[in-house]
């Protein structure tokens, strides 16, 4: 039965993917959009008061949109109730969007945006009393990230280039740099 319904779906693709001109002739539909992919690659440092590494890789769509995944470690520093500073580790996977506004017709530089939504996972917290603690974060404690990293793009060597920006996100308030490929 299965074999069945697949062979059926793809005649009704089959028969879809033509039309009947007006003399009667069958006629294939045009491809609508042609896109060059290529993938594309990035380490960056970010952070203001604590740090942040990050890697992207994803898909070059045009030569202006890119889309991927982000993975990070974060190091930050948490004051428990008495102001002692408690260390805090966690990771980060994100799903992105980047997107190109070229200046000139080499494309060497340009200013981009990327805009990120994933989640982190704290799997360490310093040495503190977790009783007398409770804004602390707790290893295993899972949130929500949200950002926009906004820069300026400068193009070196074919797809090689060197970027820089500020950072505005939910887990990271400063500037971020770093090189693609």
């Amino acid at each position: 039965m299965k074999r069945i319904i697949g062979f059926l779906l793809c005649v009704i693709l089959v028969i879809g993917g033509y039309a009947q001109s007006d003399s009667g002739e069958i006629v294939t539909l045009p491809a609508e959009k042609k896109y060059n992919l290529r993938p594309e690659f990035t380490a960056r440092v970010a952070g203001g008061f604590d740090a942040h590494y990050k890697i992207s890789g994803g898909v070059n769509i045009n030569g202006k949109q890119t889309a991927g995944l982000m993975l990070g470690y974060f190091d930050s520093v948490c004051t428990d109730e008495v102001g002692m500073p408690v260390p805090v580790e966690s990771i980060t996977a994100n799903l992105f969007y980047r997107r190109y506004f070229h200046l000139g017709k080499r494309q060497v530089c340009a200013f981009y945006i990327d805009a990120y939504a994933g989640a982190y996972f704290v799997f360490d917290v310093g040495r503190h009393d977790p009783a007398a603690d409770k804004y602390l974060p707790e290893p295993g404690n899972v949130g929500l990230v949200l950002g926009l990293q906004p820069g300026f793009r400068v193009r070196l060597y074919r797809n090689l280039h060197i970027f820089l920006g500020p950072s505005i996100a939910s887990d990271c308030l400063g500037l971020h740099f770093g090189i693609g490929f």
